[in-house]
This record gives structure tokens, C-alpha cells and sequence, in this order.
């Protein structure tokens, strides 16, 4: 066998050595800053990746909450609107349901909505609310269902602030 001399092996240790500091050296100096802080930029780096895909990821489902609420309509049951946007986060009371204000089509006359609502108020039973915060109180983004006795979509705002309020029947006159 032969065998490389012990001293060939000795010297291609420091090239090599001295390759890796040189790119180490220009890291840092490209970075402004030492071994260890350009350790921690780096960390911070993937860290900042690692929140953007986890952000893009929650939003990705809340996207497609958004679009399957504008396929949910009134009359559905609640087995249509559990297959469409799953189990809701939060089945609530009925409240006065004045917040609904809000959501009608932009110049709809105030004493027509309060008629709608007026209508709509003894026959909800119960309210379900997908939001994207926490809680019965609705923000920008949620979907909010109003169900009646039978369990079927009375009206809803599929996506506040992007879609207005879908009622059953007629706005009265």
C-alpha cells in the first residue's frame, strides 16, 4: 500500500482551514458584525421564514372559510353550512342582533333596516360565528349565521365587511 508522507497530510489541513476562515471572515464582514452575532442574524432569518409560512398557512384556511361561507345560503340546514365550514367556533345567543346594521348593501334606508331586523330578531334562535379572532361579538372577516327554530340559515353575513348581510324573504316595505 502506499501511503501518503505525514507531512502531505499536515499541509492540506491548513489550506483547508484557512479556506474556511476566509469565507467565514467575509460572512461577517458582509454582515457588519461577529461569529456569534452573525450565528444570531441567521437564527433571526429562519425564524422570520418560519412565522411567514406559518402566517401564510393560517390565512391559506381562513381564505377558504371566506370562500365556502359564499356558498352557504339561506334555507340551508345546519348539516349543509357543518359540511361547507365545519363544527362553528361559537354557537351564541341572539342578541339584539342590531349589529346586522352594518352589513346591509350600502344605501339601504335606515327605517328598512331597522324593519329587517325587527323581522328577522323573534324568529333567530341561535347565531353561529366563524371568526377569525375570538368570541360572539363579530369583527371584519367573520362569518356570522342566524338560524331558525328549524335549524336551517334564517340570514348571514358571509364575510364581514366583504359581503353584505343575505336575509330570507323580502326587505319589508
Amino acid at each position: 500500500m502506499h501511503r501518503f508522507p505525514h507531512s502531505a497530510r499536515a499541509r492540506a489541513q491548513p489550506q483547508e482551514a484557512h479556506i474556511a476562515n476566509d469565507y467565514v471572515t467575509r460572512v461577517d464582514d458582509a454582515l457588519r458584525v461577529h461569529k456569534n452575532k452573525s450565528r444570531m442574524v441567521s437564527a433571526g432569518i429562519i425564524v422570520l421564514g418560519l412565522l411567514v409560512v406559518g402566517g401564510a398557512v393560517l390565512f391559506s384556511g381562513s381564505r377558504k372559510r371566506e370562500n365556502a361561507a359564499v356558498d352557504v345560503m339561506v334555507g340551508d340546514d345546519t348539516t349543509a353550512v357543518v359540511g361547507l365550514l365545519g363544527q362553528p367556533p361559537h354557537r351564541c345567543e341572539t342578541s339584539s342582533l342590531s349589529h346586522l346594521a352594518a352589513h346591509f348593501v350600502a344605501g339601504t334606508p335606515r327605517p328598512t333596516i331597522d324593519e329587517t331586523i325587527n323581522a328577522l330578531r323573534p324568529r333567530t334562535v341561535a347565531r353561529w360565528v366563524y371568526p377569525k379572532g375570538a368570541g360572539c361579538v363579530t369583527d371584519g372577516g367573520d362569518t356570522e349565521i342566524g338560524l331558525d327554530r328549524n335549524g336551517q340559515v334564517l340570514w348571514i353575513v358571509p364575510v364581514a365587511d366583504k359581503q353584505p348581510l343575505r336575509y330570507a324573504g323580502e326587505a319589508p316595505t
